[in-house]
């Protein structure tokens, strides 16, 4: 009998380390990969994604998913990257070589186009946090996970024309939240290229 993912929630809740481990072997490789993507740098992926399950086991007891176990993890992982991303910037501003000099042209390169990229982040970010839970959650399994809409249609158990219809959404919401700062946004991109 396979377990449902409440039931595999509820079996971590109660101390279950098997039922955690289970979920950490299934997502653990994924997750890093997604990390990855944002964070660029493979040993801080890993670390972030392991931070991620530790702070749901310390968190058993009162963890509550609204989503997909999967949705949930991704969601969670993405967050912590962005933290980490923006605990890196001060980081970056005091980067020295090995004779202990400043190179101010690296660090000033390395801050605009992480400054750029900040800011691009937050733009769309406040633009996907503007949609509706579940359309929020069909975008990011979309965009963020690599999820095909047939995968989405399954973890989600929905329709795979309802997963279209809610991407389409997003998709049309997002330009229009967009639209009006696309100006600052192409200066944030010329800016990097200056």
């Amino acid at each position: 009998m396979q377990l449902t993912e409440e039931d595999i929630l509820a079996k971590i809740g109660n101390d279950d380390r098997a039922a955690f481990e289970q979920v950490f072997r299934n997502y653990y490789t994924e997750l890093s990969r997604f990390c990855l993507k944002y964070v660029r740098d493979e040993f801080a992926a890993e670390e972030l994604v392991q931070e991620v399950f530790i702070n749901i086991w310390e968190r058993r007891h009162t963890l509550s998913v609204n989503t997909s176990v999967k949705a949930y993890l991704y969601t969670a992982v993405r967050n912590r990257s962005f933290n980490y991303l923006k605990l890196q910037m001060p980081k970056e501003l005091r980067k020295v070589d090995v004779e202990g000099v400043v190179d101010l042209s690296d660090v000033a390169e390395n801050r605009e186009e992480a400054w750029v990229m900040d800011e691009l982040r937050v733009y769309v970010q406040q633009a996907i946090d503007t949609l509706p839970p579940k359309c929020q959650t069909i975008f990011n399994l979309s965009r963020n996970a690599g999820m095909t809409y047939k995968e989405i249609a399954e973890e989600l158990d929905l329709s795979v024309k309802t997963v279209e219809n809610q991407i389409g959404h997003a998709l049309r919401k997002l330009r229009e939240q967009l639209n009006p700062i696309w100006d600052k946004i192409m200066v944030l991109i010329l800016i990097q290229f200056l």
